[in-house]
């Protein structure tokens, strides 16, 4: 388990870090009660099994879980630490049942789910792995965008919106290590993430205009870059990477322009990293540098080694013949 407390708290822990005597009660004491406000139990006799990643933001919270044999409650004599956040919980495998306000809903992968943490509650897997995530959003910033949080508490949200989808490719983009080295980028992740959740759950006009230009805007950009570079070895067009993500050329463009840059100098500049990054790994030393063009998208070998050394100030051969990484 690693705890660090800046801005931002990180908590990563896993159950089978701990021997089998001290599982529960370090899971449901130090972790459950004292950090995130829940009360863990097995759901039946035998082994259970937790591990996440969780990420406290200034105004926003974040979790990854796995769980199997485990409920997950909030329990009347936890509401005294006065959260009243609204958490929204995606499933991404197994099978979960939340209960609320009297209300049992059973939630399949793709799913979602809206609970007060001002109320009873909780989540109970299944004897078998389930993974979800779940993003905390506070009442307030909710209320800053028009939603009305409230109204939408214990209802079954398909994932296939869109915004449920980015929200969803987003989170799982700060779990693969995306670094906030700022406190600006904290607060515009932030931001995103408010948005996201204000437009899942049901914004007012005004506040959906501001959400889509600012969040939503965000997390499409953020899936056309992951896509580009998921696809840097083929025939990247601007119309097959709009056509995958159910976007328009023209919207991808004025993604780009935004940002203050273009599709194509986005594409050229990661074919281009990723080319040096092949010529600096020991595992490509027996390959051409026109395998590793090739590799990174480029046809032709004089236009790729022409931009290679304008934009790194050296020629390909140059950069193999360097200090290599090990």
């Amino acid at each position: 388990m690693t705890l660090e407390v800046r801005d931002i708290v990180d908590l990563r822990f896993s159950t089978a870090d701990w021997s089998e005597r001290d599982r529960l009660p370090i899971f449901r004491e130090q972790i459950g009660r004292m950090m995130v406000g829940l009360d863990p139990e097995p759901l039946t006799d035998g082994a259970f099994h937790a591990e996440a990643n969780i990420r406290e933001l200034p105004g926003l919270g974040i979790g990854s879980w796995t769980c199997s044999n485990l409920r997950i409650a909030r329990p009347r004599a936890l509401l005294h630490d006065g959260k009243d956040d609204f958490v929204l919980t995606i499933i991404t495998s197994g099978q979960v049942r939340a209960s609320q306000r009297g209300r049992e809903i059973d939630l399949a992968p793709g799913q979602a789910v809206l609970m007060s943490a001002a109320e009873a509650g909780e989540m109970a897997g299944s004897p078998s792995p389930s993974r979800f995530f779940g993003l905390r959003l506070p009442r307030k910033a909710l209320a800053s965008l028009g939603s009305s949080p409230q109204d939408m508490t214990m209802r079954a949200l398909s994932a296939n919106t869109e915004a449920l989808r980015l929200l969803a490719f987003y989170v799982r983009e700060l779990d693969d290590g995306y670094q906030l080295a700022t406190p600006e980028l904290v607060d515009a992740v932030v931001n995103h993430l408010t948005d996201l959740g204000a437009l899942i759950i049901g914004a007012n006009r005004d506040g959906t205009v501001v959400a889509e230009e600012r969040g939503l805007a965000a997390a499409r950009l953020a899936a056309v870059k992951a896509d580009i570079s998921e696809n840097l070895g083929y025939d990247l067009t601007l119309s097959a990477v709009a056509a995958r993500l159910k976007l328009t050329p023209r919207h991808i463009q004025r993604l780009f322009e935004s940002a203050g840059s273009t599709f194509s100098e986005f594409v050229l500049g990661q074919r281009l990293a990723r080319a040096h990054r092949l010529l600096t790994d020991p595992r490509w030393t027996d390959s051409t540098i026109g395998a590793i063009a090739f590799e990174s998208g480029f046809g032709d070998l004089s236009y790729f080694n022409r931009t290679f050394r304008r934009h790194y100030g050296a020629t390909p051969s140059e950069i193999r013949s360097g200090p290599r990484r090990l």
